[in-house]
């Protein structure tokens, strides 16, 4: 059922096309119904009854990266990426494809410490071995060992404050690492460390499914957990978690976690940046999507990189324009895709860097797999990474 809400919303579109001037998708296919003036048009005619559901049209709204660069243009004050997502609730069954992928991802998001064990299983006896043969996916190993499993509180002496870590899914399975990087630096400033094992996934997969009532049964469990911790700071290491619990969450639940914070944002604002010496490098800085355009974070990440003795920092032609990852899309949407993300690497090549530094795990899973297919030889770190083995001289 179409609620008024989002018809008024919807209403509101005068067509003027300023929301399409950043859409990538509609840069790529020149197709009016592949950008965001288009979608939103579509969705209107929808929730008009003027057009039906159908798989064309889901397509078309399940194409949006939800890469938020629309977001806050629209001189009418439509919040973009929130009407897509409404949509796509409205279109979930109209959208067939890559069912079987998102049944069984569904089920591992919902129960994930009991399906990925299993997942892990899989990848290793039939998916790896058949990843090259069937031009499959690249997706790094799932952790033997999650990085929520392990100690759920790192005791300091010092104590300089409490910092709690929300670490996100890929972070759990696919780089523990990452939440490590932070722990020890997090540790080495004085900082107390909680790692909560309750935490779930922030539900930005399920959203992007259209399945609203699964997401904000996440959202309230997360709040439920996060809300009674007392810390100076919860750190996210992926920008679609902080994103969505600070932003959508609000929207979705009536409620957020106050003190959610991007690492770049902590680093400068708790004075992480001072007295940081790496060994001599290029490096190029890569934005992702739902930091630079959803949580306007830019600065931060050149300021951080730019303060760090040894490294040479240069930027790359459009740092801020998508990767291609953008979740789902992906794997729905390979050819596309491939396309924005080839054109990435192309960026990223010309800069002669020594490594890529982006502040996002999905980005990272994707750059690892764009660069084994132009076969570039370049190191891909997260910021936390860099900023870890600068405090400790690596």
């Amino acid at each position: 059922m179409v609620s008024t809400a989002l018809s008024t919303e919807l209403q509101k579109c005068v067509r003027c096309g300023t929301c399409k001037t950043l859409c990538p998708t509609y840069h790529l296919t020149c197709n009016e119904s592949f950008g965001a003036r288009g979608r939103v048009v579509l969705l209107g005619e929808l929730c008009s009854d003027k057009l039906a559901p159908n798989k064309k049209l889901a397509e078309r709204i399940y194409s949006c990266m939800l890469c938020e660069a629309c977001k806050g243009v629209c001189p009418t004050g439509i919040n973009i990426p929130e009407v897509i997502y409404k949509g796509r609730a409205l279109l979930k069954k109209s959208f067939k494809k890559g069912y079987i992928s998102k049944k069984a991802l569904r089920t591992a998001i919902t129960y994930m410490n009991s399906t990925m064990p299993f997942a892990r299983v899989f990848q290793k006896l039939f998916y790896r071995p058949f990843s090259r043969t069937f031009g499959l996916r690249y997706f790094p190993e799932i952790s033997s060992k999650p990085f929520n499993k392990n100690i759920q509180v790192y005791k300091n002496v010092k104590k300089t404050g409490r910092i709690a870590i929300f670490a996100g899914c890929n972070v759990n399975y696919f780089y523990p690492h990452l939440g490590y990087s932070l722990s020890h630096g997090l540790l080495s400033r004085g900082y107390e460390v909680v790692v909560f094992k309750g935490e779930e996934c922030c539900g930005a997969p399920l959203r992007s499914m259209g399945l609203e009532d699964e997401a904000s049964d996440m959202a309230r469990r997360n709040l439920d957990h996060f809300n009674r911790v007392r810390a100076d700071a919860i750190i996210s290491l992926c920008p679609t978690c902080t994103l969505v619990i600070r932003e959508q969450y609000p929207l979705i639940v009536g409620d957020t976690i106050s003190n959610i914070m991007d690492l770049n944002e902590f680093l400068i604002k708790f004075d992480f940046i001072h007295d940081l010496e790496a060994a001599t490098g290029i490096v190029t800085y890569h934005d992702p999507c739902h930091l630079s355009h959803g949580l306007g974070i830019r600065e931060q990440p050149r300021k951080i990189l730019n303060s760090i003795k040894g490294l040479e920092y240069r930027e790359m032609k459009h740092a801020d324009e998508c990767c291609g990852f953008a979740g789902l899309f992906s794997m729905q949407f390979k050819e596309m895709a491939n396309t924005i993300g080839m054109k990435k690497i192309e960026n990223i090549s010309n800069t002669s860097a020594d490594t890529v530094v982006t502040s996002c795990p999905g980005c990272i899973m994707q750059l690892e797999s764009l660069c084994r297919k132009a076969h570039l030889r370049i190191n891909i770190k997260h910021m936390v990474e860099v900023v870890d083995e600068a405090m400790h001289g690596h």
